[in-house]
């Protein structure tokens, strides 16, 4: 579950930081800085009682003990903090562990999920319901298609042969060729949709592979133009790969790159 991978990894953070923090109070001075700026000039005091609101004032050679006791008071702030955020981070954390409402609905019988909708589904369901979903294939040029995938499906290319079977590998949920209306009301037909499992989002495959070509070359710019008008680009919700004179695929990468970018 996402979620609760991302759960921990906060946890271990913040126990880090709060036990470093703990650490380094053990050797801070005594006493409390007061800070006030008057005249475009910043003043500090000390103050060693809890009843004295305005402190001794400390000289400018003593700077360094007015940075200890702003540093201190910081730590002080960090330690509570981050005590309360761990006791909930734990609680939150232990009642995942042992299940939660999108486990529900995976638990019941086939008798009974036949009989009920889900409100709430695990990561791993959503990915097979949007898998099993009817969706519009491009219907160019079918003939074109004659390289079969592990899927079962029949691509344009081997390039595309070994892209769809690496998704398989890997378990990424994959459309291939599916039509899709942009929020502009373009239509476009990306090589692949790809579904984020944890992160509950379609992503874009696009695979340039004849780059020397200047007419698939201007065509395919106005496609990169297309998406990134309607907020699909690269760095959050697209994936270009490039074949052609001095551009090599490498699947190798590819493979590091999914794993990266999927985990």
């Amino acid at each position: 579950m996402a979620i609760l991978d991302e759960l921990m990894h906060r946890q271990e953070r913040i126990e880090q930081v709060h036990y470093f923090a703990k650490k380094q109070l053990r050797d801070q001075p005594e006493g409390r800085i007061r800070v006030c700026r008057r005249g475009g000039c910043t003043y500090y005091y000390l103050r060693t009682d809890p009843r004295d609101k305005k402190g001794k004032y400390l000289a400018k050679k003593k700077t360094e003990l007015a940075q200890a006791l702003i540093r201190k008071d910081y730590l002080e702030r960090v330690v509570r903090l981050t005590g309360k955020e761990l006791a909930l981070l734990n609680r939150y954390i232990t009642l995942l562990k042992k299940g939660t409402a999108e486990d529900i609905y995976s638990r019941l019988s086939p008798a009974r999920k036949a009989l009920v909708a889900p409100l709430l589904v695990t990561d791993e369901l959503c990915a097979l319901m949007w898998e099993s979903q009817a969706f519009q294939q491009s219907t160019f040029m079918p003939e074109m298609k004659i390289y079969p995938t592990k899927k079962g499906d029949l691509v344009r290319s081997k390039s595309e042969m070994l892209f769809a079977d690496l998704y398989t590998d890997l378990g990424i949920p994959y459309r291939y060729e599916e039509v899709i209306t942009l929020p502009d009301g373009t239509i476009v037909t990306p090589d692949f949709t790809l579904w984020d499992t944890k992160r509950r989002r379609t992503i874009y495959h696009e695979h340039f592979g004849k780059m020397d070509d200047p007419v698939y070359r201007k065509k395919n710019l106005k496609k990169i133009d297309d998406y990134r008008r309607n907020g699909i680009y690269t760095g959050k919700n697209l994936i270009m790969t490039f074949e052609g004179d001095g551009a090599i695929l490498n699947m190798r990468e590819m493979r590091a790159m999914m794993e990266d970018l999927m985990k």
